[in-house]
C-alpha cells in the first residue's frame, strides 16, 4: 500500500482557527480541513507547509509545534496527515483553492463536517486550547 504524506497548517489567532472549506470539484467535497498539501520529494515538513500555505491562500506562515497525526484510505493509497500550529506573518488569507475560508473559535471545531483525517487534530486543539 503506498503511503502518501501531506501536511496541514492549524493557523491560530489566539482563540481562533482558521478552517477551508473543500471546494466541490475535491476529493472530499465541501468537508472542511486545515490548509495544506503533499511533502514533494526533499522537503522537510516545515518547509512543505510554508510552500503550500503560500500558493494556497496566499500568506506566508510561521510553522509551529507539531499538533497530530490523522490517516485515511484512498483505494490503495493511506494518506497521512501531519498537522502543524502556525500563525500568519504576512499577509491575508484568500480561498484560491477552497470553497471559502472562515475563522472560526476553537470552541466551534465540532460543529464543522471536517474530513476524516483532518479529525485528531482537531480534538488535540480542542484538548490544548478549548478551555
Amino acid at each position: 500500500m503506498q503511503e502518501i504524506h501531506v501536511v496541514g497548517a492549524a493557523i491560530r489567532d489566539g482563540k481562533k482557527l482558521l478552517a477551508a472549506q473543500r471546494s466541490e470539484k475535491m476529493k472530499m467535497p465541501l468537508k472542511w480541513e486545515f490548509a495544506g498539501g503533499k511533502v514533494e520529494s526533499g522537503e522537510t515538513h516545515r518547509q512543505a507547509l510554508e510552500r503550500e500555505i503560500f500558493e494556497e491562500l496566499g500568506v506566508a506562515i510561521k510553522v509551529g509545534k507539531f499538533i497530530a497525526d490523522g490517516y485515511s484510505k484512498v483505494g490503495d493509497k493511506t494518506i497521512i496527515l501531519h498537522v502543524y500550529e502556525a500563525s500568519i506573518l504576512e499577509g491575508v488569507p484568500r480561498a484560491a483553492e477552497h470553497a471559502q475560508l472562515k475563522w472560526i473559535d476553537i470552541v466551534e471545531i465540532p460543529e464543522l463536517d471536517w474530513a476524516e483525517p483532518d479529525i485528531p487534530a482537531c480534538k488535540e486543539i480542542i484538548k490544548i486550547y478549548g478551555d
